[in-house]
């Protein structure tokens, strides 16, 4: 959990940065300021697509739950 905290915590830094108006002295900086922005932000949907997934397997099995209890309500009763 405090992972998920530290990569908002860091974007939230880091997207200041735009909204302050303060410029880039090196070409490079602000390259390897936009690198760091664009890696937290992909760890972060990484993040929400392994909850997600997580989700969709938890729904794939109640549904073949009650797809299985139909059946045996419908044949068997």
């Amino acid at each position: 959990m405090k992972k998920k905290i530290d990569i908002n915590q860091e974007l939230e830094k880091l997207a200041s940065v735009y909204e302050a108006g303060g410029g880039f002295g090196d070409p490079d900086a602000k390259a390897e300021h936009d690198k760091k922005f664009q890696l937290l932000m992909h760890q972060q949907n990484l993040e929400i697509n392994k909850k997600n997934f997580i989700t969709s397997i938890i729904c794939a099995i109640a549904t073949i739950i009650n797809v299985g209890v139909f059946v045996y309500q419908v044949f068997w009763r």
